[in-house]
């Protein structure tokens, strides 16, 4: 662990904060692909599609390249989506492992991510991260793939957890 955490720099971006697609050659379908086309057949699914394409539109305003979607990314969001209902609040607890663990799996050099809680569209959290510095300039890294996953706790309350890495 000690050696693959030498072998990659990890840009550990800690919000405290409550409102916190790299081309590919190959015409083939991915897994990630795949797994993105099953995810935007849900609700919680279509707003997890719908934020990522609007950040990625947001992006391409900028001159910056789309994010394409990992699975990888996903699995940590997800996790610490259910971790954050657990404790009834939005926190970057645990930001330095969850950051190292992808950056080991997905080979990463950095790492970030952003959170929100109780925003009801893809449209309202996207803005309040655009109008918050620390979230747009995450939103604006040097990044080349990301995931989003949001889940609702048992009122309804929806948790936003978009992991980004390059």
């Amino acid at each position: 662990m000690l050696k693959a955490m030498k072998n990659f720099k990890i840009f550990t971006l800690v919000i405290l904060s409550y409102i916190i697609t790299m081309t590919s050659c190959s015409t083939a379908e991915t897994e990630d692909d795949v797994l993105y086309k099953e995810l935007s057949t849900s609700n919680n699914s279509t707003m997890e599609s719908n934020v990522l394409g609007l950040v990625n539109e947001y992006r391409a305003s900028n001159g910056l390249i789309s994010l394409k979607f990992a699975n990888v990314a996903y699995s940590f969001a997800k996790e610490h989506n259910e971790y954050m209902i657990a404790e009834g609040r939005i926190s970057h607890d645990n930001f330095d492992l969850r950051a190292s663990n992808l950056a080991v799996k997905a080979k990463a050099d950095f790492v970030a991510e952003n959170l929100a809680m109780d925003f009801t569209t893809a449209e309202g959290v996207v803005h309040a991260w655009i109008n918050s510095p620390i979230h747009k300039k995450v939103m604006e890294g040097d990044y080349t793939h990301s995931a989003i996953h949001i889940k609702a706790n048992a009122e309804g309350k929806l948790f936003f957890t978009q992991m980004f890495y390059k």
